[in-house]
């Protein structure tokens, strides 16, 4: 969709979904063409599902745009619903479970640390 870097700004795409297990489907942002210093995703976790555990290199952070649920971080858990976030140090593990009845909705932010 972009020709050109969009640093004066403009709609932005998503990358096709990747669906996961227990029907979890995520959306990456496509930033092609815009000075980011991080990248984005939105995933949906059905009720009852819960993400795989992740572990990586990278900062993140999540925005709960939408349910419920519990995190799972440090060995941990943590009750979020709409409006809250959730920050993640590098090489922690982590994971979201839906503990509610709609889906929960996660926009997450990463960047190198």
């Amino acid at each position: 969709m972009h020709d050109a870097p969009l640093s004066g700004g403009g709609p932005l795409t998503c990358l096709p979904e990747i669906p996961g297990p227990d029907g979890i489907t995520l959306r990456e942002h496509d930033l092609t063409g815009v000075p980011a210093p991080f990248s984005s995703s939105v995933f949906v976790v059905p009720p009852g599902a819960a993400t795989d555990v992740d572990v990586h290199g990278v900062v993140e952070t999540w925005f709960i745009g939408a349910g419920e649920g519990h995190v799972e971080y440090a060995g941990d858990a943590y009750p979020v619903r709409t409006g809250d976030s959730f920050h993640f140090a590098t090489r922690e593990r982590h994971r979201v479970r839906n503990s509610g009845t709609g889906a929960l909705t996660v926009f997450s932010v990463w960047w190198s640390a």
